[in-house]
């Protein structure tokens, strides 16, 4: 099938309010349409009156002809990012059939966006303009094809991180076992239809990650809106997911916007959404294949325009393989997955230097001259600790430092779950070295700081072994 595709122009298809003889689009029809259907681009994304009047004008002009017509939700008409990732899935859908465009209508960044798609997108499409009728000869428009180089390289994206300068550096510190995730986060954000799935256990930063990803993408001036799912019954998460009527529930006292809804244009971050009923699974299949949404209490659909992004720290396969979650929920969340690493998995090195980057920056907030310093021995500490709260855990420790704490932190400084861990906790942070720590200290304290009785007792070769362990631990 051929197929034209173009936006229409309303300040050259119309005048004085009609559609023009002499606009691009009928002239297009009138000298130059050899397609089996032409679709006619909108950007608005309502109904659009004018554009309606336009394909009815075609329709009785040339019977017989299919004319279609679609709304893209274009908020900015003259942003090349935000127009291209609205066209670029359009031509991905008709890959397969033969495509020309009419880039002659529309504003200077729609025909940009077109050239972009043509030179990037690797796909067979032919651009065509048209020279107005006025300024020919034969006082009849004329036809002429653009053509594009085709590029390997992604010009839409170069263009892209020229503009942002490099994918944005967060405020926090990109570890290197953090760098590629985030890179490809920045690629994810580039195409507008890609949703994506975060997974990683708690405290790794699942929605720091989400803000970054929408900050860098076409949608960074609209909201950003996150939602706990697993802190939310099923009345109340779909209350708060959907909005509810007036009068749909006891205490529902005023109609209710949901969040949906409020996120329109931006992203809408599902934490943890592993948790959720089936119920929810359900309604958010509807909502992620329909793109509209029933407020509680209403029967008729409102249309949605916002990016879904969620996160989980389960592991949704298992769930699913295990009944807990459906595959096709999963399948349509989950295009791409970004799995975000725990401190312990990032190594020692990262370690270090991720605390010592929060000591810089923790300074800052509490308003100190200097970064509080750390002594051998608690260096020793913080590096074997496991930290399951992951970087969340950490900062939280830093900033309690910062609160008692005015220049050095010594092992006296450190908190008890940290220097005594309880073995019989279930936790991951368990380490050879803190029970040890916790054996001498028990040890001396029977033998009443007798290190001969404490030595032979704990099976060390030598004193000295004792003591270069004491020195070690602090103790």
């Amino acid at each position: 099938m051929r197929i034209l595709l173009s936006w229409y122009a309303k300040n050259n298809d119309f005048k004085d309010g009609e559609v023009a003889e002499t606009g691009p689009t009928i002239e297009f029809h009138r000298y130059f349409y050899q397609h089996d259907k032409h679709i006619i681009l909108s950007a608005s994304g309502e109904d659009d009156t004018a554009l309606n009047v336009l394909v009815n004008q075609l329709l009785r002009l040339f019977p017989g002809r299919r004319i279609e017509s679609r709304l893209m939700a274009v908020s900015d008409v003259i942003n090349v990012d935000e127009i291209r990732v609205r066209i670029e899935p359009l031509l991905i859908e008709l890959a397969d059939e033969e495509v020309d465009v009419f880039i002659s209508p529309g504003t200077p960044a729609m025909q940009v966006a077109w050239y972009l798609a043509q030179s990037t997108l690797g796909l067979s499409i032919r651009l065509f303009q048209t020279t107005a009728a006025k300024l020919s000869a034969d006082g009849k428009p004329k036809l002429k094809e653009s053509v594009v180089q085709q590029s390997t390289v992604p010009i839409a994206a170069i263009i892209k991180e020229k503009q942002v300068g490099r994918p944005a550096q967060p405020d926090f510190l990109l570890t290197d076992s953090l760098k590629s995730i985030y890179d490809r986060a920045f690629k994810v954000a580039q195409t507008d239809d890609v949703r994506c799935l975060i997974q990683g256990a708690s405290g790794t930063g699942k929605e720091r990650l989400a803000r970054s990803l929408h900050d860098q993408s076409v949608r960074r001036n609209q909201p950003f809106i996150a939602v706990n799912c697993s802190s939310l019954t099923d009345s109340l998460l779909e209350s708060r997911l959907f909005g509810h009527r007036k009068g749909a529930f006891t205490g529902a006292t005023e109609n209710a916007v949901g969040l949906f809804e409020a996120a329109k244009g931006g992203t809408l971050f599902l934490d943890e959404i592993g948790d959720i009923s089936p119920f929810m699974q359900q309604s958010l299949l509807r909502v992620l294949q329909e793109r509209e949404i029933s407020r509680v209490g209403e029967t008729s659909s409102r249309k949605v325009d916002v990016r879904v992004i969620a996160a989980t720290h389960q592991n949704l396969r298992q769930r699913c393989r295990d009944g807990l979650f459906r595959w096709d929920l999963f399948y349509r969340l989950s295009v791409v997955e970004l799995t975000l690493p725990t401190l312990a998995e990032q190594g020692v090195d990262e370690k270090r230097a991720l605390i010592t980057f929060l000591l810089k920056a923790k300074a800052k907030v509490f308003r100190r001259k200097k970064p509080l310093t750390l002594d051998k021995t608690v260096w020793a500490l913080l590096e074997n600790y496991l930290f399951p709260g992951n970087v969340r855990e950490l900062e939280n420790l830093i900033e309690s430092l910062y609160v008692f704490c005015t220049d050095q932190v010594s092992f006296a400084d450190l908190p008890g779950w940290l220097t005594s861990p309880d073995v019989n906790d279930g936790s991951t942070s368990f380490l050879w070295s803190h029970h040890e720590r916790s054996l001498i200290v028990r040890t001396l304290h029977y033998y009443n700081g007798n290190k001969a009785k404490a030595q032979r007792a704990l099976g060390y070769g030598s004193i000295n072994t004792l003591v270069r362990k004491m020195e070690e631990y602090g103790v």
